[in-house]
């Protein structure tokens, strides 16, 4: 049975995560006449492979659009597995070429993972499902950030119900660069980092 479209009926994962510790320093106020101006996130270079896509989440995304562009992904690996091999190849060039392809698939996924340190979200922590996924299978990766960890977390909840896919989650902190912007002109206006709460599910088929 299909799982239940409203993101606030997804059942927390059951994935193990650990949680970011709390040792942020607190940030100075802000002076008397000034304002804050907060600068986008630096997103991580996309993936060249279409193995590790990512799935970026706001707090104003919509639940459901969340939802179909990972099933999007998913269904669109689904499709490639199954029609890998020419129907007039024998069973041995079948195994062959799946296992292959499969090779390929692992490699790129761990130049991507090795590169990821450069990406905005640096992890505290991994769910085990992580380590039970196909090295050749096709891992979405959700990410979000502040608000939308708990939209992001709906979204792990909903794949997790159903029952086909494999769910892990990873905490992690990025850092966040605000403009302190002096509206009088008498003093220079200043950049401080703010550090943000970040969650990444990675999803992928049984």
């Amino acid at each position: 049975m299909a799982p239940d479209n409203d993101a606030g009926k997804a059942s927390a994962p059951s994935a193990k995560m650990t949680s970011p510790p709390r040792d942020f320093e607190k940030l100075a106020p802000i002076p008397k006449g000034a304002k804050v101006q907060k600068r986008p996130l630096t997103r991580r270079q996309l993936p060249s492979s279409s193995k590790t896509p990512i799935v970026y989440v706001s707090s104003s995304t919509p639940f459901m659009s969340a939802v179909r562009r990972v099933q999007k992904h998913l269904d669109r690996s689904l499709r490639n597995a199954t029609a890998a091999a020419p129907r007039n190849a024998s069973l041995h060039a079948r195994v062959e070429g799946l296992r292959r392809r499969a090779a390929a698939a692992a490699a790129a996924a761990a130049a991507a993972a090795s590169s990821s340190g450069s990406g905005p979200c640096h992890h505290h922590g991994a769910g085990e499902a992580d380590d039970d996924a196909d090295p050749g299978a096709t891992r979405v990766t959700v990410t979000g950030t502040g608000r939308a960890v708990e939209k992001v977390l709906g979204v792990a909840g909903w794949f997790e119900q159903k029952g086909d896919c494999l769910v892990a989650l990873r905490t992690g902190t990025v850092g966040a660069v605000d403009d302190i912007v002096v509206e009088n002109g008498e003093e220079e206006d200043e950049s401080r980092v703010r550090m943000v709460s970040c969650l990444e599910v990675v999803v992928s088929l049984k």
